[in-house]
C-alpha cells in the first residue's frame, strides 16, 4: 500500500529515538464524528506528546537540573559550595512549605473550625500524657538505681573483659560505613520531605476551585501531565462530628502511603468545580462524601460515610480496607522527577525572563555555586581540571579511586 503522509512524518519522528516510546493506539477517546483530518491530528499530537515525554524521561541534564532544585544540594567534600534552594518551593503555608504547582500560598491550607478545635484537644491531652508518663519513668529509673546500687556491694564478679563493648568506637566499626549510612538517611529525609511539598503522603486542604485538579480528578491521561496513580478527596461537612474523626485518621494514615494524595475540600463549593469525564453519579450524593479517585476517575465513593461508623465511633480498619479495595493506597512512592509539575526547562526561562526584567536595577543577586575560581559565574556544581585549591582538588581521578582500583587489582592477583 502507498504510505500516507500520516505514516511518513510518524516515521520521521520516531528516528533515533533510542528507547521506548509508548503510545496508546486505541481510539476510544477520540471522538468518532470529527472529520478524518481531525482524527489524524489527534493522533499525530499523541505520537509527538510521547516521543516529548520520552526525550525528557531521560534527559539527564534535565534531571541534574531539577534535583539541583528539587533538593538542597550541599557543596563538594572539599568544603566548598554553598546551599541551593528549591525556585519553586513557597514558605510560610500553613502546614509549612509546598511546591507551587501544588499549593496556592493565598488560599490553600489550614483547618475547619470543629476540625481545629479537635486538633487543639488532641493535642493538650497528649501532653498530659506525656508529662505522667515522664513521672513514671523517671521513678522507675530511681527505684532501679537504688537496686543496683545494693547489688554492686555483694557482686563479686569481673566483668572489665566486655568493657570495650560499652566504648564508642568499637573495634571493626567501619567510620566509612557509617557516613555512607548517614547520607542514605539524609537522602531518604529529603526525599520524603520533597514528596510531601507535592502533596503525596499527607493530608492537606485545598481551595473547592482546586481540590479536584490537585487529586488529579478529570487529568487528560494522553497529555504529558502528572497524574497520582491513587488520590483520596474527603469532601467535608465544617458541622459533622464524621468529617472531623474522617479528616484525623486520614491525616494519621497519610504518611504510610507515600504514592497516594490526600486533600479535602468544603464539599457544596468542591462539587461546583468538578468537571470529569463523564461519571457524575456521585456528584448526587450526599455530604459528606469520600471519593477515591485511581488515574484521574471516580472508582468509587461513600455518601453520607454511614458505612465508616458504628453510633458515633470511626470504624478505622473499615475505612482503609475501603480504600485498598478501591486500589488507591499506593505505597510506592513516584519518581521524584515525575512529581511537579513545572519542568526545569519552565523554570529556567522564568528565572531568565525575571534577570532580564532586573537588570540593571541591582535588586536581583544571582546564586553562584562557589569552586574557588575568581570570575566563574556558574550556578551549578562543577569542578574545574587542572585547578586546585581549598574548594577542589583540580584532579579528573581522585587519589582514593586510584588507590581502591589498585587495592581490587591487588587482592584479585592474591586470589588467583
Amino acid at each position: 500500500p502507498t504510505p500516507t503522509m500520516t505514516s511518513v512524518v510518524g516515521k520521521q519522528m520516531f528516528e533515533g529515538v533510542g528507547a521506548p516510546v509508548h503510545i496508546d493506539d486505541s481510539t476510544a477517546a477520540i471522538d468518532p464524528t470529527l472529520d478524518s483530518c481531525c482524527q489524524r491530528e489527534i493522533e499525530t499530537n499523541r505520537k509527538q506528546s510521547a516521543v516529548e515525554k520520552t526525550l525528557r524521561a531521560h534527559d539527564r541534564v534535565a534531571q541534574a537540573e531539577n534535583e539541583r532544585r528539587q533538593f538542597n544540594t550541599l557543596g563538594s567534600a572539599g568544603g566548598g559550595g554553598g546551599a541551593f534552594r528549591s525556585f519553586n518551593l513557597v514558605h510560610g503555608l500553613s502546614f509549612g512549605s509546598g511546591c507551587r504547582c501544588c499549593y496556592d500560598p493565598n488560599t490553600d491550607g489550614g483547618d475547619y473550625e470543629l476540625l481545629a478545635a479537635a486538633k487543639a484537644e488532641l493535642m493538650a491531652t497528649l501532653n498530659e500524657d506525656e508529662e505522667v508518663n515522664a513521672s513514671i519513668i523517671e521513678q522507675e529509673r530511681n527505684e532501679s538505681d537504688n537496686i543496683h546500687d545494693d547489688d554492686d556491694d555483694d557482686d563479686s564478679s569481673d566483668d572489665s573483659e566486655f568493657d570495650y563493648l560499652l566504648d564508642d568506637d568499637v573495634p571493626g566499626l567501619s567510620s566509612e560505613y557509617e557516613t555512607q549510612r548517614r547520607a542514605e538517611l539524609e537522602d531518604l529525609a529529603r526525599r520524603v520531605e520533597t514528596l510531601q511539598w507535592h502533596g503525596y503522603g499527607v493530608h492537606r486542604q485545598m481551595h473547592p476551585q482546586r481540590v479536584f485538579s490537585a487529586a488529579g480528578y478529570g487529568t487528560d491521561l494522553m497529555r504529558d501531565v502528572v497524574c497520582p496513580k491513587g488520590s483520596v478527596i474527603h469532601l467535608f461537612d465544617a458541622f459533622s462530628p464524621r468529617s472531623v474523626a474522617l479528616d484525623l485518621y486520614l491525616e494519621r494514615i497519610a504518611s504510610k502511603y507515600l504514592g497516594t494524595k490526600f486533600v479535602r475540600g468544603i464539599g457544596v463549593a468542591s462539587i461546583l468545580y468538578a468537571d470529569g469525564n463523564g461519571d457524575d453519579a456521585w456528584k448526587k450524593g450526599d455530604l459528606p462524601m469520600l471519593l477515591a479517585v485511581r488515574e484521574g476517575k471516580v472508582v468509587a465513593w461513600n455518601a453520607g460515610l454511614d458505612d465508616f461508623f458504628s453510633s458515633t465511633n470511626l470504624e478505622a480498619r473499615v475505612v482503609e480496607q475501603w480504600l485498598d479495595r478501591a486500589g488507591v493506597l499506593v505505597e510506592t512512592p513516584p519518581s521524584i522527577d515525575e512529581i511537579c509539575r513545572i519542568r526545569p526547562e519552565e523554570t529556567a526561562l522564568l528565572e531568565n525572563m525575571m534577570k532580564l526584567n532586573k537588570l540593571g536595577d541591582g535588586g536581583l543577586e544571582e546564586e553562584r555555586y562557589n569552586c574557588g575560581v575568581a570570575g566563574c559565574c556558574k550556578t551549578f556544581r562543577h569542578e574545574h581540571v587542572g585547578v586546585k585549591n581549598e574548594a577542589q582538588n583540580g584532579l579528573l581521578v581522585t587519589e582514593e579511586q586510584v588507590l581502591a582500583a589498585e587495592d581490587q587489582v591487588f587482592l584479585c592477583q592474591e586470589i588467583s
